[in-house]
């Protein structure tokens, strides 16, 4: 573990995996598409950020959707300190080329707007 998983990790609190919770944050979220993102953004009560990810079967064979999600988790992990405490994002991934982790990280930041 590196110094920099040391002192941002992504633990299982960080992660939103209910259905309820993925249905809550699409009827209350608010939506804004950056690029070929889909960020549903939602004040939670925990005062924790949390990230939910839904990438389907469009965008790639497995490896290309696993790649995806791992890109998009660590940006979300690099960025976390940046982002209001207490907000629950949902990522919808459309399809695309794979981009590099510092675009993740960029379209992250602007998809935040709750």
């Amino acid at each position: 573990m590196t110094l920099r998983e040391k002192l941002f990790p992504f633990l299982r609190a960080n992660r939103i995996t209910n259905t309820s919770e993925f249905n809550a944050m699409y009827s209350q979220g608010k939506g804004k598409t950056v690029g070929p993102l889909l960020i549903h953004c939602k004040k939670n009560e925990l005062g924790i950020s949390r990230l939910g990810l839904s990438v389907p079967k469009k965008v790639g064979n497995a490896v290309q959707r696993n790649r995806v999600k791992r890109k998009c988790r660590e940006a979300f992990r690099l960025t976390i300190q940046f982002l209001p405490t207490g907000t629950d994002l949902l990522i919808t991934v459309r399809p695309h080329a794979t981009l590099t982790l510092e675009e993740y990280k960029a379209l992250i930041l602007k998809g935040v707007s709750c």
